[in-house]
């Protein structure tokens, strides 16, 4: 059943297709930060505590996982900060190719970094990096059996649950927790980057079942359900009612989907968004008001003759972005001739940050207006 309460279809898929373009697509001049201009790996994350945004990228040349504090303001600084070196997460070149996995979550002045560090060619641990406002020194913790980070959730009382993908399911348990993981969901296979959903859990894609699994805590525990013809490359949202929101690619129809849980039934509505080339990469953010969104996503468009660009592509309400009226419009952040590897964002403020991987790593900020 398709949701019709968004303007997104048909103001959309005119521009995309050339028709009314001009009428379409606003003019946004973000300010930029280069993060670092070195080799990189996985992917990048990026989160806000506060006014501190915290940017978590691999670098490829030093093998580590490093971390970098920005602080988010009315501009961005016009020198990056020197990174916090988190931890050595390789041994050496080839690096494997799940080097600089990682999901990273903050709440109320607490960060939590869930990654896998490669010890030796034949070994592999899963740590976990915590800290607080109050602290700020990391706290490492290892977890067995090693895997795939898929979430780390904040708790009650400065807690943090863990959940990784390892052979056999999906796994869990509290950091700084002596025991082994314990199994939560059998025969779960990780097949693509998972959402955190802040203190309410995850979503992530279960390439066994293909299918899309969210994880919400209540008070007798964690529970899943299932969101109906979600793909794997995905972003979510949770509202202030607590419904679950997903924006998800469909290679096979290149459509950005959204979909919507509905609060008495249970079940999810479906809405297009627009047609997208070769998305890897998305994040959905709430607009300012419960019913709107910004979606921001990568895609690759031909400039005919063999040439191709690949940028990252902002659609939100026009009044966010300086244009007149509430009609969902259309902005290209970024344009380069590389393919974008990775992507991230929050909003503070008026603000939107999106940390972007694409040949180097640069910091984007985009003002929003109120």
């Amino acid at each position: 059943m398709v949701n019709t309460k968004l303007p997104i279809l048909m103001a959309l898929i005119a521009a995309l297709s050339g028709c009314s373009a001009v009428q379409q697509v606003v003019d946004v001049h973000p300010e930029s930060l280069q993060i670092s201009s070195g080799a990189l790996g996985h992917s990048v994350s990026l989160a806000a505590s506060g006014d501190t945004l915290f940017c978590v990228y691999s670098d490829a040349a030093a093998t580590t996982l490093n971390v970098v504090t920005v602080p988010a303001g009315q501009h961005l600084p016009s020198e990056p900060p020197a990174p916090t070196v988190l931890d050595k997460v390789d041994t050496a070149p080839p690096l494997s190719p799940s080097f600089g996995a990682h999901v990273l979550s903050v709440q109320e002045g607490r960060v939590g970094i869930l990654y896998l560090d490669r010890e030796t060619d034949a070994k592999s641990v899963l740590k976990s990096a915590v800290r607080s406002d109050a602290d700020p020194r990391w706290s490492l913790d290892v977890f067995e059996p090693t895997g795939d980070p898929v979430a780390l959730v904040p708790g009650a009382n400065g807690s943090w649950d863990a959940f990784w993908s390892a052979p056999g399911g999906l796994f869990t348990r509290k950091v700084s927790d002596a025991t082994q993981g314990a199994m939560f969901m059998t025969d779960f296979q990780l097949g693509s980057r998972p959402s955190g959903i802040a203190s309410a859990g995850f979503t992530a894609f279960d390439s066994a079942s293909n299918s899309l699994v969210a994880v919400f805590r209540e008070s007798s525990g964690f529970t899943t359900k299932t969101v109906p013809d979600a793909g794997a490359a995905h972003s979510s949202l949770l509202s202030p009612s607590g419904l679950l929101s997903v924006l998800s690619w469909d290679p096979r129809s290149r459509r950005l989907e959204l979909h919507e849980e509905k609060k008495d039934e249970r079940s999810f509505s479906l809405t297009t968004v627009t047609l997208s080339n070769n998305t890897g990469s998305l994040a959905l953010l709430p607009g300012r008001s419960p019913s709107t969104y910004l979606f921001l996503f990568d895609e690759s468009r031909s400039l005919g003759v063999g040439s191709t660009t690949h940028q990252v592509s902002l659609i939100a309400p026009g009044h966010m972005l300086g244009a007149l009226g509430a009609r969902y419009r259309k902005a290209v952040l970024r344009s380069a001739d590389r393919p974008v590897q990775s992507l991230s964002a929050v909003i503070v403020g008026n603000a939107l940050y999106v940390l972007v991987q694409q040949g180097d790593l640069t910091l984007l900020r985009v003002a929003l207006a109120p």
